[in-house]
């Protein structure tokens, strides 16, 4: 039994230690976060910190990384069943993201991020895979620059509704970037 209530302590710290940074984020940069100042605003030991963390860099990267691990298994989890459904994707990541506003307005907010170019390029390959598919007669040229435009634009889709306090429902914003992409990918040369 004990082992089971040692893990949920630390599942416990380190959810303290992730929520007390991502707040901190969105008031400073990272770069201007100590251990120090995390750990007494957590009201936990540094020595503490230390047993998880090498830095205040290595506890983002792993925000970044759970983030991360969680866009691909959503993307993958659709993909498996139907490449073309597109909204159900969309929504999915608008509704998780929705869901983890905090994280993602720290992480777009982080000059040191490299969480949109991990995003990126995870899923580059598959995408000009399954647009070969589906549009055989495109050419590579015109997948990379619609791949290019596509995330680019659903970056900036997210940036701005963060930027506006997310006006819109996680089904109102899939609504629309499944309708700009169908729209992209069905005069695409």
């Amino acid at each position: 039994m004990e082992p089971a209530k040692s893990d949920r302590r630390i599942r416990k710290t380190q959810t303290l230690f992730r929520k007390t940074l991502t707040r901190l984020l969105l008031e400073k940069d990272l770069k201007d976060i100590s251990v120090s100042s995390l750990t007494q605003i957590a009201d936990v030991n540094r020595g503490t910190f230390y047993l998880h963390y090498k830095d205040i860099y290595d506890l983002f990267e792993q925000i970044e990384s759970e983030a991360l691990a969680d866009f691909a298994r959503i993307i993958t989890e659709y993909r498996r069943r139907d490449v073309m459904a597109w909204q159900d994707i969309m929504l999915d990541l608008f509704k998780y993201i929705e869901g983890n506003a905090d994280i993602f307005m720290a992480i777009l907010k982080t000059k040191e991020s490299t969480f949109l170019s991990k995003v990126i390029e995870m899923n580059r390959p598959k995408s000009r895979n399954e647009w070969r598919q589906m549009f055989p007669t495109g050419t590579e040229k015109y997948y990379e620059y619609y791949y290019a435009f596509f995330t680019s634009g659903c970056i900036e889709m997210v940036r701005s509704w963060f930027i506006k306090g997310m006006p819109e429902s996680a089904e109102q914003m899939a609504a629309l970037a499944e309708k700009l992409m169908t729209n992209c990918v069905r005069d695409l040369p």
